[in-house]
This record gives C-alpha cells, structure tokens and sequence, in this order.
C-alpha cells in the first residue's frame, strides 16, 4: 500500500488497535522524517473521509480565501505523504468518539511531505460541522466583545461560503520545514506556490470557478 493509499481507508475515526487490525506494512519513511516524528510524538493516522473532504481557510485572522478539499492540498505535494497525528490527540479522539451522542469536536492533524532532505509538516486543524458562528465564537475568548468588529469582514464572506455550499470546517495553521516554524502567511505561501487555486473569494462573497 502506497502512503497515499492510507488515506483511502473508510471514513472511521481508527483506534491504534484498529490500524493493528488492518495489518497496514510499515511505511519506509527517511532517518530525518523519522526524526520529526519522534520529536513530535506523532504517528501515522487515517483520517476520516470528512475531513479528507473539507474545505479549509489558510489564516487565523484575516482569511481570504477557501481552498480545498483537504485531499487536494495532499495531491499538490511533489514528495511521499503521510498522516499523522499526534498520540496523545489520538487518544484523546478515541476517548471523544466513545461517548454516547458526542457532539462534533475540533482536532489536528499532519501531513508530512518526505523529500529528501527537507521534511515539510502542514498541520491542520478540523472542526467538523463548524459554522461563522463558532469560528467567531472561538476567537472571541481572545477578543470579548471586540472579536465582531474585529473579525467583521472574515465573519461575512464565511456567512457567504457558507450559503454558496462552500462552508470551510478546517484550518492550515502551521507549516514547519525540517522542524523550523514557516513565519510566513500561509495564504501567500499558497499563492506563491501556486498549485492550489481557492474555491471561494471570501472578500468578493464570490466562488472563484470550482
């Protein structure tokens, strides 16, 4: 099985004994990814098929645009892919997807890119069934009552998205290259990179040719 591959197993929440169960072969990941993996405690994961399936903003504050799904970020990549996540949000997930009736909850994950010599990790963070309103909701534990004038203009074209169907319920919020934070705004990384065209103007309200 390819490392791509992984990433077609059912749209199940996978417990380690789970993935043992499925007798996956071990991945040939190079010495530094290895590395990465360790310092970050991380470990392969099959991620959901929703949240292969999301659409995704790429900056906390001032988003943009809407990019995806997730999936096609993970095409884009030149190098072999691989998700991961961290163990102790796994089991923290698996704590969650035991209880009667859970609501939806908010998680991240990885996707490392295995060139050689350069161990790219993007993390992202998903919030399944997420709406405007809980993402302006959450950031107003940072900003009280200024959070909506502060976060106005984002919090109307996700309205927007939302209405043309195009609603995002993940985050990029983190690059890393060989274990270095990218200080960069990731919209503009996206752009410059240029294999990723968005699917909705969140400045315009305008899908953008999906």
């Amino acid at each position: 099985m390819t490392r791509r591959a992984a990433t077609l197993l059912p749209a199940l929440l996978l417990s380690a004994a789970a993935l043992c169960a499925l007798a996956l072969p071990a991945l040939a990941e190079s010495k530094e990814a290895k590395a990465q993996r360790d310092a970050g405690d991380l470990t392969p994961y099959a991620p959901p098929r929703a949240v292969l399936a999301a659409l995704f903003t790429a900056d906390e504050n001032a988003p943009k645009n809407v990019y995806g799904p997730v999936s096609a970020y993970a095409k884009t990549r030149a190098c072999p892919t691989t998700w991961l996540i961290e163990k102790g949000e796994l089991a923290r997930i698996e704590r969650l997807a035991a209880l009667k009736d859970a609501p939806p909850f908010e998680f991240s994950l990885t996707l490392e890119e295995d060139c050689a010599g350069k161990v790219t990790h993007a993390v992202f963070v998903t919030a399944p069934g997420s709406t405007p309103e809980a993402w302006l909701k959450w950031r107003s534990q940072f900003h009280g009552r200024k959070a909506e004038e502060h976060y106005g203009a984002a919090l109307a074209g996700l309205k927007k998205a939302e209405a043309a169907g195009l609603a995002p319920t993940a985050e990029l919020r983190f690059v890393s290259v060989n274990g270095e934070l990218v200080c960069r705004n990731l919209e503009d990384l996206l752009r410059a990179e240029g294999r990723l065209a968005p699917v909705f103007d969140l400045e315009k309200g305008l899908r953008t040719g999906r």
